[in-house]
Order: structure tokens, then C-alpha cells, then sequence
């Protein structure tokens, strides 16, 4: 079965990599399998060396990605806790890695797909991609986000979640969720890594870990707080009861 996340190393550049979402009939949606796939492919670029400087986050189809596979969680509620785990897992090994993290988007980055995009150091995003964490809508807390999404967007990030508003690219890029907006992602995706592989990777790497201490997203307790406020609430009959209004009604 072909995997759901690919890693390749660029074979032009050795010092860039990339980490794909390859499961575009579905919208990228993650999946259990895509997380172990994820995981498989970070543990791919760590075990490379010598290490890439710039990592690539980027998506098959015409979506970044749709959020969790809600049709799977239908049938199993409780797996949403297991998913949440997962997007937290591989939120703080993007926050961690020492390569920059950039971030191409196309399309829908809803909910987990958001949360993605927080840990990146940079996102790149289409004006018309559409952004947002509406979960609210299926009795659930984005508060996994949290901890890499507030440093980013500290003026916005509580109507952000509260409000489950969907943005557009460029409104996201006015409150800080976005660093650039491009009509061709890719192509401003590369120009901005060409930028940085001109600067000494050494420093680079020190600078991003001395923002992840200033933010305490070095510590495992920020998330693990974060995941239990949001995992708490997969727990509860209002959450089965709007999961399956919601897919119901979209159904």
C-alpha cells in the first residue's frame, strides 16, 4: 500500500527536504495511518546526515489537508483521542526539529491541518486558501493547538479558536498564522529556501531553538496540558452527539 506521507531528500540540494501529504482523494485527512506514516518520515529526515537545513511541508491534490478523518471517528468515537495524541506527537517533533520548517498551502488547512501549520517556522499560503479550526461544530476543543499557535498570534489566537471562524490566506497572513502570501506557493515556497540556505544553517538552528525555550515549547508539560484540555472532551456524550449530527447533515 502506497504510504500516505512521503519524505524525499531533493536531489538537487542536498540540504532540503520535503514531507508530503499524499492522500489527496481523501484531502489529506489525518488518518491513523498517515500518522504512523508522518512519524515514518520524520524519523527518515533525522536519521539523515548530514542533517537538511530546510524541510518542505507540503500536499498533494488540491488541499493541504481537511482535519482528522471524521468518517473513521463516526464509527469510533474515542479514536479522535488517539488522533489527538498523534497531532500533538507530530506537532512537537516539527516545533523540534533543528531543519527551518516551511510550510506550502493550497486549499483547506481546517482544524488538525491547521495545527499543522503552527509548528512551522514559515507558512506559505495561497490568498484564497482557507484556514481555521472549526471543531467547535463537533463538541470538541482545538486547545492542542495552543501551545505552538499562540506565540505566532497572541493578539488573535483566542478569537481564532473561540470564534471557529474560517479565514482566507490573506486574512491569516494580517493575523499572523501566515509569514507570506503567494498565488504559486511553490514557487515563493523555493525562492524563500534559496533565501535561507544562504544564511549559516549553525545559526539558524541555535535561533530556533532559543525561540522554542523563550516559548516553552521545549517542554513536554505546555502540550501535554494542551492535549488533555482538548482530549477531554472526546470523552463526552456531546461530542458523539454533535460528531454524528455533523456527519449526518454533510452526508
Amino acid at each position: 500500500m502506497p504510504a500516505l506521507v512521503r519524505f524525499e531528500i531533493d536531489a538537487q540540494e542536498a540540504r532540503v527536504a520535503s514531507v508530503t501529504l499524499c492522500d489527496a482523494a481523501r484531502r489529506n485527512a489525518l488518518s491513523t495511518a498517515m500518522f504512523a506514516d508522518f512519524t515514518h518520515a520524520l524519523d527518515e529526515l533525522q536519521s539523515t546526515t548530514p542533517q537538511p537545513t530546510v524541510l518542505i511541508l507540503r500536499s498533494e491534490g488540491a488541499h493541504f489537508c481537511s482535519g482528522f478523518d471524521l468518517a473513521a471517528i463516526v464509527q469510533a468515537p474515542l479514536l479522535a483521542i488517539e488522533l489527538l495524541a498523534s497531532l500533538s506527537h507530530i506537532i512537537r517533533r516539527l516545533k523540534r526539529l533543528d531543519a527551518i520548517v516551511i510550510a506550502e498551502v493550497r486549499g483547506a488547512a481546517l482544524a488538525g491541518g491547521c495545527a499543522l501549520l503552527t509548528a512551522c517556522d514559515f507558512v506559505v499560503a495561497a490568498p484564497d486558501a482557507q484556514l481555521g479550526y472549526p471543531t467547535h461544530r463537533i463538541g470538541i476543543s482545538p486547545a492542542v493547538s495552543i501551545p505552538s499557535l499562540l506565540p505566532k498570534t497572541r493578539g488573535a489566537t483566542r478569537s481564532l479558536l473561540v470564534s471557529n471562524d474560517i479565514v482566507s490566506g490573506s486574512r491569516a497572513h494580517a493575523l499572523g498564522l501566515v509569514t507570506h502570501v503567494a498565488d504559486d506557493p511553490r514557487t515563493a515556497a523555493n525562492a524563500l529556501t534559496t533565501q535561507l540556505l544562504c544564511k549559516e544553517p549553525v545559526a539558524l538552528r541555535a535561533t530556533k531553538r532559543y525561540f522554542n525555550t523563550l516559548e516553552n515549547t521545549d517542554e513536554n508539560a505546555v502540550f501535554d496540558a494542551a492535549l488533555h484540555a482538548s482530549a477531554q472532551l472526546a470523552h463526552g456524550e456531546e461530542f458523539t452527539r454533535m460528531l454524528t449530527a455533523f456527519w449526518a447533515a454533510k452526508s
